[in-house]
């Protein structure tokens, strides 16, 4: 382990020429630290045994290339070469599980054994992750634990925390845009993705809202793409035996992008070479606006102009919106 160990040091400082930016992933054992890899590397996970020791990949970030490093707790905590690692980092990721408040106190104890060992430049994430689950300790109470009180109390270091799931995606590109902006001094993907279209599905892929940024292609009928994208949900989850979607379809020219929040989905088409982490990220922030919007009035109808009005809340959407007058359906 020391040799592997030491081979990732030297790489890290063979790739500082280049400003390639280094990122630690840390979290006890079944926090979620592989599946975070793993959707970064694939953009979706897999059903699989937690890792158990430390890999080091490269990964694709829209333009951005990023070195991961993860590492196990035992590692972390005793090897003195991981610690020579950790005073090179440019980023860490602290991934906590939030299924119960003792899951909670023992990362921060982890996490506690770590903080000095961190520059006060490098920016730390946090990733509150499995809030899917139904017995997940609520995100505000997780604000409120006096050991996250004392890290947010430190104005030298650059920290933010994000409650997320990594198994469904939820939140997680929103996450990672945080912290690749703080390393490379830069907002991430800002202008890698031209929305085409955005349609917001009920369960049973019963369209709810749909937008046409671009008037030159051709629409589809809403009614016959949320029973595609229905149907195609419904044929991952059997071929993988578990809650897995649909997370990038390509047709032609362009692909949806779908994301998923509660008993509705969010289907944006972009431009088939867009960065879809960045799509992912998007569409996350459309769906959530739409259902913020939703919940203060179920009974609300939306024309034209309330959906622009929903998506204008978006900066990055804002900019894609028709200039042309807004004329109601």
């Amino acid at each position: 382990m020391s040799n592997y160990l030491s081979f990732i040091r030297e790489k890290m400082m063979s790739e500082k020429d280049n400003k390639v930016p280094h990122v630690v992933i840390l979290g006890l054992q079944g926090s979620g630290k592989s599946t975070v890899v793993n959707r970064l590397l694939f953009g979706t996970i897999t059903d699989g045994q937690p890792g158990q020791g430390t890999c080091f990949v490269n990964v694709k970030y829209g333009k951005s290339i990023l070195s991961i490093i993860e590492a196990g707790e035992e590692t972390a905590r005793e090897s003195p070469y991981f610690q020579d690692i950790l005073g090179e980092i440019d980023g860490v990721v602290f991934v906590i599980d939030c299924q119960s408040h003792r899951h909670i106190e023992s990362s921060f104890e982890y996490i506690f054994s770590l903080f000095d060992k961190i520059p006060q430049k490098t920016s730390i994430l946090f990733l509150a992750n499995k809030i899917d689950k139904p017995d997940a300790v609520p995100f505000p109470d997780l604000l409120q634990d006096p050991a996250f009180q004392i890290i947010m109390d430190d104005i030298e270091r650059s920290v933010s925390i994000y409650p997320i799931s990594a198994k469904t995606g939820e939140s997680f590109y929103t996450a990672f845009d945080w912290i690749i902006a703080r390393m490379t001094g830069r907002t991430p993907l800002r202008e890698d993705v031209s929305p085409r279209r955005v349609i917001i599905l009920q369960e049973g892929g019963v369209p709810a809202f749909d937008y046409t940024f671009d008037a030159s292609i051709e629409e589809h009928d809403s009614t016959l793409l949320g029973g595609l994208i229905s149907a195609l949900n419904i044929m991952a989850s059997t071929i993988f035996e578990s809650e897995s979607v649909m997370d990038v379809v390509k047709l032609g020219a362009m692909k949806m992008v779908i994301r998923k929040l509660g008993g509705w989905s969010v289907v944006l088409f972009v431009g088939r070479d867009d960065s879809e982490s960045k799509a992912q990220s998007l569409a996350e922030e459309i769906l959530q606006a739409f259902t913020e919007e939703r919940n203060r009035d179920p009974t609300k109808e939306m024309p034209r102009q309330v959906k622009y009005e929903i998506l204008s809340k978006i900066p990055e959407i804002a900019i894609a919106l028709d200039q042309e007058p807004i004329k109601d359906d």
